[in-house]
């Protein structure tokens, strides 16, 4: 029994010795006082470190989220979002810390890519780094103009741009923009963006009271300020010298308004000679200046340089460091303001819209792309510019250029003034012809000479048959009653309106009607049916007077003595009746469309005559009867022919007058 019990105490022993050592030397785990084992964490600094990291990068976002919320454009949405992320950190992080089977690399790499999604967002927020809208409008305010034609480029969107004066956005970049931030690129086809040309030199400001001014202070603020119309004098005064004696005008005034300034010259004018010192790359107005403040008479030349600024000073006669007389024209000096560089226009044709905008932007220029078709030429390639390579120009010269969409693909339209949208934007060349339909509404387009998808080659015209509605036939109205004729012209589904004129027909007779029976209009049309109102009044005087007088000769020869207005005479009044008036002229309603007259003055552009004539046959075919008058302007600049003002189109009638303006 002892043998037995003492080898299971030892079986035990070894045993427990056998299934708790390693634990104990590995330091896993150990036992509580229940006997339960506990798995003991040990914690690792590396990621303890990004763990903590994570959670500031998360708050400091959230920080910075709130405080440039109200520089965002999206500020609920992008809170809402960092929001979430900061609670998912803090999750992500108690996860961590609480789990103890944690994986030390899978937690380092989750903290490392939420620190880098916490950096970004707040670099974004704060504007460091700018996101590209992908698929949307940019917000282009404070760009390059080279940014702007670059995306519309790439995106093959039109770009439009108007120059406008800025004091707060430097030159050629962008003011404003017609497209909202955001807007998707597919559902605009051109944008139209607001390029800064500087200050604006007509912009009204407020100058204060000058006087005791000192001559520097007086400069700095007449160039800080862009005044441009200044003019200067000097004069012997007991003010100190040098500072203003006398200011003409003060208050609110343009920056273009003449503003005269008197400087003192001290008790005594100085009538040394004097040493003229370096004016080269002064501006003007500092370097006038300074030759009025010594007395030194001058003229001004002006001349392009390659070195000096616009405006400023390039050369001067007298070298400087060298003495000039001075209050004397025996001795002037000529100062040559500069023009800027001269400018050669290069071969624009081989360059692109980008690089055109960065050359006209290095030489201080202006640009303006216009858009047309052309099979030709590549599309955004140059087609034409209004300076011919090797020209000269200066600083500020306006560059035209007409960028190629490539060949004319027809494509479809929903109304025929989407059509004539589109034309006269592109100039392209296009017919209006009209005919009677069943199916086609009335204005409504039948077809196009052209298929969708074909392409129209350079010099082609494009023929839109447009619908006259349902064709109806005039009914012969003459002879019947006001009834009658009413039913005739309901039944040929035609409006209509009445006049009256007299006539010896039966009163309510027709007697006119303003189109002919048999001719054939659209349904709808109005004619004007003029009816009669009976016999003339001056007919009716007429037998009146004669009936009177035969009863009178009959009964009484004294009757003889006076006619029917009872004014005496010798009884033969009723010979001399008055002559019957005209009658009164029917107004017929016309119209037409301003498609119909621009496309008859563009057919026969290139001759005032013949563009006079078939503007003229044009409209009196139209409407019979109307008075067409046409007059030429030479001083328009136009191709002769070509419309400059005056009637248009639209509602008139046969009585009416259109008066019309063409280039001669």
């Amino acid at each position: 029994m002892d043998q037995k019990k003492k080898y299971s105490t030892n079986r035990y022993s070894e045993n427990h010795y056998n299934n708790e050592q390693p634990l104990k030397k590995l330091g896993r785990s150990s036992k509580n006082e229940a006997g339960v084992k506990t798995r003991k964490v040990k914690r690792h600094p590396v990621v303890n470190f990004f763990l903590f990291l994570t959670l500031v990068s998360s708050l400091a976002y959230f920080g910075i989220t709130l405080w440039t919320g109200e520089d965002n454009t999206n500020f609920f949405g992008t809170l809402i979002s960092s929001v979430i992320f900061v609670v998912f950190s803090i999750l992500f992080i108690a996860i961590c810390v609480s789990n103890p089977n944690r994986k030390k690399g899978s937690i380092v790499l989750g903290s490392f890519f939420l620190l880098l999604f916490n950096i970004y967002g707040s670099l974004t927020s704060l504007g460091i780094v700018q996101v590209p809208a992908l698929g949307q409008v940019e917000n282009f305010t404070g760009k390059s103009l080279t940014d702007v034609v670059s995306w519309a480029s790439s995106n093959d969107i039109t770009l439009n741009q108007d120059y406008e004066y800025s004091d707060m956005v430097p030159e050629y970049s962008i003011i404003s923009q017609d497209i909202v931030e955001g807007t998707k690129i597919k559902d605009i086809d051109e944008i139209t963006v607001a390029v800064s040309e500087g200050p604006n030199p007509d912009k009204e400001i407020i100058v204060p009271d000058m006087t005791s001014w000192d001559s520097e202070r007086v400069i700095n603020y007449v160039e800080d300020n862009y005044l441009n119309n200044v003019e200067v004098s000097f004069e012997e005064s007991d003010q100190a010298e040098d500072t203003v004696i006398e200011q003409s005008e003060s208050g609110s005034m343009r920056r273009s308004d003449k503003l005269e300034l008197t400087f003192s010259l001290g008790e005594e004018a100085n009538n040394s000679d004097v040493k003229i010192r370096d004016l080269t790359d002064m501006s003007e107005f500092a370097a006038t200046f300074y030759l009025k403040q010594h007395r030194i008479h001058y003229e001004i030349e002006r001349d392009f340089s390659k070195n000096i600024n616009r405006g400023h000073v390039s050369e001067q006669s007298v070298k400087a460091g060298e003495m000039v007389k001075v209050n004397t024209d025996d001795e002037k000096v000529i100062i040559t303001i500069s023009r800027g560089r001269s400018i050669t226009i290069p071969n624009l044709k081989k360059m692109s819209m980008v690089e055109i905008t960065e050359w006209v932007i290095e030489n201080k220029l202006k640009v303006e792309f216009t858009n047309r078709y052309d099979d030709s030429v590549k599309e955004n390639r140059v087609i034409e510019a209004n300076y011919d390579t090797g020209e000269k120009v200066e600083q500020g010269t306006t560059i035209e250029v007409v960028i190629s969409k490539g060949s004319l693909v027809m494509r479809n339209f929903d109304s025929l003034e989407e059509f004539r949208k589109w034309a006269d934007k592109y100039n392209i060349s296009y017919e209006e012809k009209h005919e009677f339909s069943d199916d086609v509404p009335e204005g409504e387009i039948i077809s196009f000479s052209y298929k969708k998808g074909d392409t129209i080659k350079n010099g082609d015209s494009i023929v839109v048959t447009i619908s006259d509605g349902k064709e109806c036939e005039v009914p012969d109205l003459i002879g019947m009653s006001r009834k009658e004729a009413i039913d005739a012209l309901e039944e040929a589904e035609l409006n209509y309106n009445f006049v009256t004129q007299n006539s010896n027909k039966s009163k309510n007779t027709v007697i006119k009607q303003s189109i002919s029976a048999g001719s054939n209009v659209s349904k709808g049309t109005t004619i004007t049916v003029t009816l009669s109102n009976g016999k003339s009044v001056e007919a009716r005087e007429e037998n009146s007077s004669g009936n009177s007088s035969s009863t009178s000769n009959s009964s009484s020869n004294s009757s003889s003595s006076s006619n029917s207005n009872g004014s005496s005479g010798n009884g033969n009044s009723n010979n001399s009746s008055k002559p019957t008036p005209d009658p009164e002229p029917v107004c017929n309603s016309c119209s037409i469309r301003s498609g119909e007259l621009k496309n008859v003055i563009l057919n026969n552009t290139g001759s005032f005559d013949g563009a006079a004539n078939a503007v003229r046959n044009f409209i009196t075919g139209k409407c019979p009867g109307v008075t067409v008058n046409i007059s030429g302007d030479s001083s328009s600049g136009f191709t002769a022919g070509s419309y400059v003002s005056g009637f248009e189109g639209g509602s008139f009638s046969s009585c009416d007058t259109i008066s019309i303006t063409l280039a001669k």
